[in-house]
């Protein structure tokens, strides 16, 4: 399906910072992602780290509302201040992915080979998507239950789909795609 300018965006990057450079690249990151932060239509940030007897990999994962948005972030001379820092720090080209949908909740871009792995399979996907619901609704209604017990039951719901579909979208699906990722795509490369 072709991407429409009013579809939310994903931009996946995977970096690896050179030997020796590790806590300073964090620190720009850090500063990278508070840069970004102060853009229109930024809809958050994940970072997901992969210590390697290698190298440290790193997944960041940054959302925007729209491409027009990103593009603006992507194009912006703060961004390419930072850029241009995390460059010096980094064992070799950070590898970037953008994507629309569901499918960029589950989407690993493996740097050493240059290609994209595919998604993977429906089933796999509803059994991450099950669980992170799962995890997510269940503590929500247990905590807010007791003061969400006058509020009409529309109401009720709609506070807390609020507090569960960011907590899905940015916290529990990267991290249990980052944390099964050998299951969701067997043949990759660890």
């Amino acid at each position: 399906m072709p991407t429409t300018s009013s579809d939310p965006v994903t931009m996946v990057v995977t970096a690896h910072p050179a030997s020796g450079n590790q806590k300073e690249w964090e620190e720009t990151l850090t500063n990278t992602i508070q840069a970004s932060l102060k853009f229109p239509g930024h809809l958050g940030t994940t970072v997901l780290k992969q210590e390697s007897t290698r190298k440290p990999t790193y997944q960041i994962v940054l959302r925007f509302d729209r491409l027009e948005n990103l593009d603006r972030w992507k194009s912006s001379p703060e961004r390419e201040h930072w850029i241009s820092k995390l460059h010096a720090l980094e064992h070799c080209p950070p590898a970037i992915t953008h994507n629309t949908g569901l499918e960029t909740w589950f989407e690993l871009t493996h740097h050493d080979e240059q290609q994209q792995v595919d998604h993977p399979p429906k089933y796999k996907i509803a059994v991450i998507v099950w669980i992170a619901v799962y995890v997510s609704v269940i503590p929500i209604i247990t905590a807010i239950r007791p003061y969400m017990s006058e509020l009409h039951f529309l109401l009720a719901s709609a506070i807390t789909t609020t507090i569960t579909v960011p907590l899905m979208t940015w916290v529990m699906i990267p991290l249990l795609s980052w944390i099964l990722k050998g299951w969701l795509y067997p043949g990759s490369n660890k």
